[in-house]
């Protein structure tokens, strides 16, 4: 559910495998137009860290890569 004008903003990388995800497109099969995509930047989030989430490394950070900012809103 979005407020009235609210946005979702999705971070994902954009490099090969993870381009074939097709953000933009599976944003529209839900009703969701593409507002901006910026370059994702870890120095502008302080703190910011990631995790790998599963597996026996699943505590260790990763190289983010090429990662890009989508802000998406109702169409």
């Amino acid at each position: 559910m979005l407020k009235k004008k609210g946005e979702v903003h999705v971070t994902h990388q954009t490099s090969n495998p993870f381009d074939r995800w097709e953000i933009e497109k599976l944003a529209a099969e839900v009703g969701l137009s593409l507002v901006e995509k910026i370059r994702f930047h870890t120095w502008d989030y302080p703190g910011y860290g990631n995790k790998r989430g599963s597996g026996s490394k699943c505590n260790e950070s990763f190289n983010v890569g090429l990662c890009m900012t989508f802000k998406f809103a109702e169409a």
